[in-house]
């Protein structure tokens, strides 16, 4: 029934208002303004917490392999960016096709990022988060 609403909605928005589609085919990653920004030369403590009844993955590009979580857990990873590098990413999903995520991030210090991983109610699931070189500034894609 969901999808045959969204078919009917994608359906009068293409017939009223195409340009609409267009820009939302370009909209990009939501920010979060944290007003926090990350010291690279510092040490920075990541902490997730598994909060869905499934088994998720986690990754931290070029810093760790897939991290296979399990319902309810809680993970608290420390380290330091190299060299060069200004941003956090994390990467999580999961394999089981009818739980979608959603990431709500809390950064409690510059140093310090906690990010609870949900079950979405929407298909359309975020994927990444990544604390950038802009000053305060989190995108969760």
């Amino acid at each position: 029934m969901p999808k045959l609403r969204h078919s009917l909605l994608l359906a009068t928005t293409l017939l009223l208002a195409p340009v609409v589609i267009f820009s939302t085919a370009l909209a990009g990653p939501k920010f979060l303004k944290t007003g926090k920004a990350l010291q690279p030369e510092k040490p920075i403590v990541l902490e997730v917490k598994n909060r869905t009844s499934k088994a998720i993955q986690v990754e931290i590009p070029s810093y760790t392999d897939q991290i296979t979580m399990q319902p309810r857990e809680k993970r608290k990873l420390k380290f330091k960016l190299r060299n060069g590098e200004h941003g956090l990413s994390v990467l999580y999903w999961t394999n089981q096709q009818e739980i979608a995520l959603q990431g709500k991030i809390v950064k409690p210090n510059a140093q310090t990022v906690l990010l609870d991983l949900y079950p979405s109610r929407y298909y359309d699931d975020d994927r990444a988060i990544y604390d950038t070189e802009i000053p305060g500034n989190v995108l969760i894609f």
